[in-house]
């Protein structure tokens, strides 16, 4: 403490005699420096995201952003600077630019900012990152791809030769929603010395990385020279970096000028900087008027091993914090407890940033907050040191929480060493294992002593957070275990039922798991520590598993195809042919377009009231923002107020009065810039009148029957009634399955440029003739004024196939009042808000059957939240995937679509089919259930034959479903993991697995879908280049009509071109969805190309054999020949409106839960897929892992959450909303493609891939469910229930009826 009064004393001295030159500091340069540039920031935003700087101001648009929350991964770039304690060492690290400000930057000694463009690019070489990546299939729409080449980037640097496990662990805050993650893991891990021999592509020493010689540290040299020396300085080092009218941004080098400062503006609001992390969690505190920026205070990166504790200062970053105690693991064994809870914070390269200090101001000022640092270091008994201009103080945590931090500063933290006879151990259990705030997360540490054979606690210390805001210690129980035995049956006992006593769960916020799960998670933690205390010969063997944790290792795979040579490049596997533009970052979306010089930026001001009439829009505040250009409304919108077309139901643009929904779109902020457009809507001021309770739930609209109109009389098949009534067995019940957001990358955007007769239009969109219809009729001018083109997407999933016009319209408005170009982007947040996600359903049903398991009779009404409009309803038009693949005579299905306050609902990967086959899957689980049977067996002896007839009155001639699930079971040698997993389940009390399998009949229809094809041949050199109406958004769509296109012609795909869609060169075009698109517009350049080979074989007839393409071609045109052909591909209904194929498979999946907590793991996963003679293998295996992996969140982890009284939206982020992560996935995830199998009725013999498989991933949650009967029948309870969906941990927890009462050693 010496140290720390005698530089508080010198602060006070230079306080005295110190006075800041603001106004000359302010003037000088302040360099940032990225990819080897020097950039002059000094009139730049302090507070600027670097993600916003390297995009915006240097138009580094390699670099991509989507949450500006540190939660998806796709900002990370690298930074590198001095070693604040070691300078001649450098520090490297991953970070989330849209977290760190600019200014933040300048405190880094020699700092550096590595982006993407600075590792490769296509057209020099590619990083061998960017180039791995690219070669394993690892980039669909390539969104997120940027964001997981920086990651791997940083962890090379840092760790030459990473382990398996190492790279899997460094992915914990990057998300993909299209691949499935696995072969992105497999593209890094190939990396890894100890890879698998039989993995593609070469193998790079990580020697041909080099090492920089100023350095020491590992780079790619041919790329870094590019960009410069490794080292460079920044050119200011003053205190006062920037000073505006309402900030001031310090950089102090010192602790004596950071005292100095809090003294001086004690009076002020002020932030200190360091990581900058809390801003994706409190995105509203503030404002601040003083900015202290302390990363420049080398004294405050000191760690130190004392004789009693490990010494932390406050700038050690998490990650930091984590080596530390690995390194000093030897001391005490606490730290390895820490330290592996830490890991579990967020995600990597927010905990390179954020600090274990910030983490506790965090909680400090949200006593709410949940917080894992508090948590670990109050279990540990740990103390921080508060420290200001003349005083310091020592606190423990719990006291730390009532000081008053006002001109104080959070110094160091001491984590003391265990004692003798202590043992310690922590838990965090989240909704997704990682990137998750807890559910619960507890600490516990004892001090035991043994006497006459007895365990006595000396003392207990027991630390909770998530239960309540002032919740902390279990202090009636720690009171009531001092001097108890442990090894006692009733002292376990007797502290529970203290326990369930003293924990009361807030239940007040809809954000938080219910009171019900946190008190009994609360008390299975207790649990697992108790038993952790005592040795297993203490421990009744079916109890030992309660101790452990799942433990989730390497995660494997196998791929299985066959393709035909001789037929290539069809049916060659090849990555995407834009694979490596979208791996090097230069994939151009829409938000990559660099602005023009007038270009504005629009932004959605969003209802707050779900049943209300608009009153008041006060514009006047948001008008004075900076930058404020225009808020525009309903009055003026110069054509028709609708995002949707006749015949569709009107669906505004903004709310002209009634309120449908809460975030429904009222008005258009518009302004120079995306930050001031958001900054705009926040300074609108809304008045609403009339407000009446809003229909929220599918419950209280069935109960009202708010209905909309009939979506379509169903289907009536037989007798069903009849059938059900006379069955000797009969069930009936309830299931639900939830909505689902898209969590497409790209969220919602349009660009609008006014021309001399109209409007340009890049629009994120599945459907442009749509776009170009709505924006026409919203500006009130002709279509053929209107020209609409999109390259790619950033995902899609079928939520941009309508939903994008609400963007495009408003967007388009603004352009044609402000005759200006306008950019309309929604942020994360806006986009969950207002746009419609899938459909949610409450179904129920009625069953009649033989004792053996045959149907008889189903009767099924399916209740389908619509939202607020029924414009895409599904639940009128996808009946043909209710029977899956089960025969049955009689049937009766009814739709029917709820109307409630929430958005408009929308099409959705496998919309309508992945409920549907859910609900006849559950319906023979429900009748497997009653008859006791295995529902394996009970599925397989209702499956279609060949030539049977589906209720909709088609014959299936092709029907290999029965063969294809023998084979199935057999090759995944079901049976005898039937048994082990008996034995398992019998063996372990509180760990349970179960398998389940579902087959697949899907059924694909292209009458629906239309496009316009081209193909044209240049004279010159032979080269093709092809237009169609289908829309790239990951699928492969444009490389396999490369494909079809070489093949059919017979050459390389190298000669092809694939050309952005547009409404110019293919005007008219349908949707892209329904899995379709990729066959017809193959279709389409496959008939195009047949007749430009007839054009050309009377020249080609003429020439000697052996003429190469390029003189066929040249010759054809000197004959004359027309080189470009069109094809409109719009195919007729098959007979009795028969699908034009169907597509099946098989699917088996293993789950493992812990009963106590809920958490589970997909063991393993292996698909049998009929893709019938695959274009092309490597896109179709990709479809078939990301379809299911988007399916297992669905059924496990996604949820969206109303609030009950407004109908909003609440987890509108990516804090709250948990699609999966790379650990998320099956542990051993095996794909297959069914080998010789070419459909008749497919194009070239295919088949497709974007959604069938999609509908086998209920099969996790039917494992699942396995699991949770085996843990039901311990409870004594082996009745049939429902397991709806999502099934969350904390669903799945509640569903095994655990009881603390049954708790025992």
């Amino acid at each position: 403490m010496g140290q720390v009064r005698s530089q508080m004393e010198a602060a006070s001295l230079q306080r005295q005699n110190c006075d800041f030159a603001e106004e000359s500091t302010a003037r000088r340069p302040l360099f940032l420096r990225v990819n080897g540039a020097f950039h002059d920031v000094k009139d730049e935003d302090p507070l600027m995201n670097l993600s916003e700087y390297l995009r915006n101001i240097l138009q580094h648009f390699g670099t991509k952003v989507m949450c500006h929350e540190g939660g998806c991964g796709c900002c990370v770039v690298v930074v590198e600077y001095d070693d604040p304690m070691k300078p001649e060492k450098r520090v490297i690290k991953s970070i989330n630019s849209c977290l760190f400000p600019i200014g933040s930057l300048l405190s880094l000694k020699n700092h550096h900012v590595i982006t993407i463009e600075a590792l490769g690019s296509k057209n020099k070489s590619l990083h061998p990152i960017q180039q791995r990546l690219a070669d394993y299939n690892g980039s669909q729409c390539g969104y997120c791809s940027p964001g997981f080449v920086m990651q791997m980037y940083g962890l090379l640097k840092n760790n030459a030769t990473p382990t398996n496990q190492e790279v899997e662990d460094s992915f914990d805050g990057n998300v993909c929603r299209c691949t499935g993650y696995r072969p992105i893991l497999d593209a890094m891990k190939s990396f890894v010395n100890d890879s698998a021999k039989n993995q593609r592509g070469f193998f790079i020493d990580i020697e041909d990385l080099k090492t920089c010689p100023k350095t020491n540290q590992l780079c790619k040299q041919s790329h870094l020279n590019r960009i410069g020396p490794c080292t460079g300085q920044a050119k200011s080092t003053d205190n006062l970096l920037f000073s505006t009218n309402t900030i001031k941004w310090y950089q102090p080098t010192k602790l004596t000028e950071l005292y100095m400062l809090l003294q001086e503006h004690s009076d002020k609001a002020i932030k200190i900087i360091n990581g900058n992390t809390a801003k994706g969690v409190y995105k509203n505190d503030g404002p601040y008027q003083v900015f202290l920026d302390v990363k420049g205070i080398p004294d405050l990166y000191t760690v130190s091993m004392e004789p009693s504790c490990l010494k932390v200062y406050s700038n050690v970053s998490l990650n930091s914090l984590i080596g530390y105690l690995k390194q000093y693991s030897d001391q005490s064994p606490t730290y390895n407890v820490i330290a592996s809870h830490l890991l579990k914070i967020a995600n990597g390269p927010v905990r390179n940033t954020g600090g274990w200090a910030g983490n506790l101001m965090m909680k400090w000022m949200h006593h709410e907050f949940v917080s894992d640092v508090f948590v670990v270091l109050e279990a540990a008994g740990a103390k921080v040191t508060v420290s200001y201009i003349d005083a310091v103080n020592v606190y423990t945590l719990m006291d730390f929480l009532d000081v008053n931090m006002q001109g104080k500063f959070l110094l160091f933290v001491e984590i003391p060493k265990l004692a003798e006879g202590e043992l310690m151990n922590t838990y965090k259990i989240m909704p997704r294992n990682q990137n998750a705030h807890a559910y619960v997360s507890a600490g516990f540490r004892v001090n035991t002593r043994v006497s006459n054979k007895k365990q006595l606690v000396k003392t207990i210390s027991m630390v909770y957070t998530g239960i309540a805001k002032n919740f902390v210690h279990a202090t009636a129980t720690e009171k009531y275990l001092q001097g108890k035995d442990l090894t006692s049956n009733d002292t376990l006992q007797g502290a529970l039922t203290v326990l369930d006593k003293e924990i009361i769960p807030d239940d007040s916020d809809p954000l938080l798991a219910s009171a019900a799960y946190r008190k009994i998670l609360a008390q299975a933690l207790f649990y697992k520590f108790y038993l952790f205390l005592l040795s297993d010969d203490k421990i009744t063997p079916c109890n030992r598993s309660a101790q452990y944790s799942l433990e989730r290792p390497v995660s494997t795979g196998k791929q299985t195809y066959t393709s035909r040579p001789g037929e290539y490049p069809l049916t060659k596997p090849m990555p995407k042919l834009s694979a490596r533009l979208q791996t090097s970052g230069e994939a151009q979306f829409i938000n990559d377009i660099p602005p023009l010089a007038d270009e504005l930026y629009a932004t959605f001001v969003l209802s707050t009231e779900g049943n209300a009439t608009l009153g008041n829009i006060d514009s006047t505040a948001a008008m004075a923002m900076p930058g404020a250009v225009a808020v525009l409304t309903a009055e003026d919108i110069p054509g028709s107020n609708t995002f949707m077309p006749p015949p569709y139901v009107v669906e505004e643009i903004f709310s002209s009065g009634p309120l449908l929904f809460a975030g429904q779109p009222i008005a258009l902020c518009v302004a120079d810039s995306q930050q001031h457009a958001l900054q705009m809507v926040d300074a609108v001021k809304v008045t609403y009148q009339d407000q009446k309770p809003p229909i929220v739930t599918l419950d209280e609209a069935i109960e009202k029957k708010s209905f909309h109109p009939s979506p379509g009389p169903g289907l009536l098949v037989g007798d069903p009634a009849n059938a059900i009534s006379v069955s000797p067995c009969k069930v009936e019940g309830e299931i639900r399955a939830g909505e689902q957001y898209h969590f497409y990358m790209e969220t919602l955007i349009c660009r609008c440029v006014p021309t001399e007769d109209g409007l340009d239009i890049q629009a994120s969109s599945q459907w442009l003739s749509l776009v170009q219809q709505v924006v026409a009729d919203a500006i009130g001018t002709q279509v053929k004024n209107i020209n609409v083109t999109t390259k790619r997407l950033g995902g899609a999933y079928g939520g941009k196939a309508t939903r994008t016009n609400l963007v495009a319209c408003s967007g388009a408005v603004a352009a044609t009042v402000l005759r200006r170009p306008v950019r309309c982007m929604m942020d994360l947040s806006t986009n969950m808000k207002a746009v419609g996600k899938r459909h949610s359903y409450v179904v129920r049903y009625k069953v009649g059957f033989n004792e053996d398991g045959t149907l008889n009779g189903i009767i099924i009404t399916y209740y389908c939240d619509t939202g607020s409009s029924p414009n895409d309803n599904e639940v009128g038009e996808n009946l043909v995937f209710s029977d899956n693949a089960y025969r049955c005579k009689n049937w009766q299905l009814i739709p029917v679509a709820l109307k409630t306050n929430r958005t408009s609902h929308t099409w959705c990967r496998a919309p309508g089919s992945k409920p549907n086959i859910f609900v006849i899957e559950t319906i023979l689980e429900h009748v497997a259930k009653f008859l006791s049977m295995d529902p394996i067996g009970v599925k397989q002896k209702n499956l279609y034959a060949r030539g049977d007839s589906t209720p909709m009155g088609f014959v299936l001639p092709y029907c290999s479903i029965q063969d294809l699930y023998s084979y199935q079971l057999t090759k995944v040698d079901v049976a005898k993991r039937m048994q082990a997993i008996q034995k398992f389940n019998a063996d372990n009390l509180w760990k349970k697995k179960g398998l389940a399998a579902v087959p697949l009949k899907y059924s694909l229809y292209w009458s629906w879908g239309c496009f316009l094809c081209t193909v044209s041949i240049f004279a010159s050199d032979g080269s093709v280049i092809v237009s169609h109406g289908g829309i790239e958004s990951g699928q492969g769509l444009n490389t396999k009509v490369a494909q079809v296109c070489a093949y059919m012609l017979g050459i390389s795909v190298d000669y092809v071109s694939i050309k952005p869609t547009t409404t110019n060169s293919s005007p008219n075009s349908g949707a892209t969805g329904g899995s379709i698109a990729s066959e017809l517009n193959c279709m389409g350049v496959q008939h195009c190309c047949e007749i430009l080979r007839e054009r050309m074989k009377p020249v080609k007839d003429k020439l000697p054999p052996g003429t190469s393409w390029k003189n066929l071609v040249a010759a054809c045109y000197q004959a004359k020949v027309n080189l470009t052909v069109q094809d409109w591909v719009w195919p007729d209904s098959q007979p009795e409106d028969a699908p034009q194929y169907n597509s099946y498979g098989v699917t088996v999946a293993e789950a493992e839960v812990d009963i106590l907590t809920g958490e589970n793991q997909i063991n393993q996963v292996d698909i049998l897929f009929d893709c019938g003679e695959s274009m092309n293998p490597d896109v179709d295996v990709g479809q078939v892992e990301g379809a299911f992996i988007m399916g297992m969140g669905y059924w496990l982890m996604e949820k969206m959450i109303y609030d009950p009284k407004s109908g909003a939206v609440l987890n509108a982020t990516t804090w709250d909303y948990k699609p999966p992560f790379s650990k998320s996935i099956p542990v051993n995830f095996n794909i297959e493609l069914l080998k010789n199998a070419p459909n008749p009725m497919g194009v070239l013999r295919s088949k497709a891939s974007g959604e069938p498989p999609q509908c086998m991933s209920c099969a996790t949650l039917f494992a699942v469910k396995r699991a949770i009967e085996a843990a039901r029948e311990d409870a004594g309870q082996n009745a049939y229930f429902p397991l709806n969906g999502p099934a969350t941990v904390e669903v799945i927890q509640t569903s095994c009826l655990v009881d603390y009462k049954k708790f025992s050693i």
